[in-house]
């Protein structure tokens, strides 16, 4: 085994371990949300707020320090090939959402729950909608990086990134309306 294959190793690895339990807890929330499971989605939320310093940000770090890292011991590779900008932006994107939005919100909705005695109130499961609803967009981000890691696009592959950029903004645009109709669904509940 060469140095290079265990960079790569351990990279793919984090990867499969931060990519796998984000999907995982996606599933679970929207599973748990449907079936109105107030004593799973307490549980969920905890639980969320321990994997988010203990496994996603640990993991996360590791994905990118080793894919520098290959790049750095790679002949092949240099940090000036559209598909390493694009997954490093890509990484970016997620660890900023992840670390900067969804973390904090998921401990601010633990917060309001303890302050509710435990209770869900409809302004939390709102807000745990919500929280749903950027988490999906998050994994359009992820799927992209992994299709950018194996595809390795170049400026020559127009097609692709054209592709790649248009699922994007129907990911944005999936955020948009999703979170319209999770208002307009609570307006009535506030009234």
């Amino acid at each position: 085994m060469t140095w290079y294959e265990l960079l790569l190793f351990v990279h793919v690895t984090a990867s499969i371990v931060w990519i796998g339990a984000g999907f995982l807890s996606l599933l679970l929330a929207t599973t748990y949300d449907r079936e109105s499971d107030e004593a799973a989605i307490k549980r969920f939320v905890h639980d969320q707020e321990w994997l988010a310093m203990k496994l996603f940000v640990p993991a996360s770090l590791v994905v990118v320090v080793m894919g520098i890292a290959l790049v750095i011991e790679s002949d092949a590779w240099t940090f000036s090939y559209l598909w390493i900008v694009l997954g490093l932006i890509g990484y970016a994107a997620t660890f900023v959402t992840g670390f900067f939005f969804l973390r904090p919100a998921s401990e601010r909705i633990g917060a309001q729950m303890e302050q509710q005695g435990g209770r869900l109130t409809p302004e939390l499961r709102t807000n745990i909608r919500k929280l749903i609803v950027f988490a999906r967009v998050d994994y359009v981000t992820f799927a992209l990086v992994v299709f950018d890691m194996v595809v390795k696009p170049t400026g020559d592959d127009t097609g692709v990134l054209i592709a790649m950029a248009l699922i994007l903004l129907a990911g944005i645009a999936y955020i948009a309306m999703s979170l319209r109709a999770i208002d307009a669904r609570a307006e009535p509940a506030r009234a």
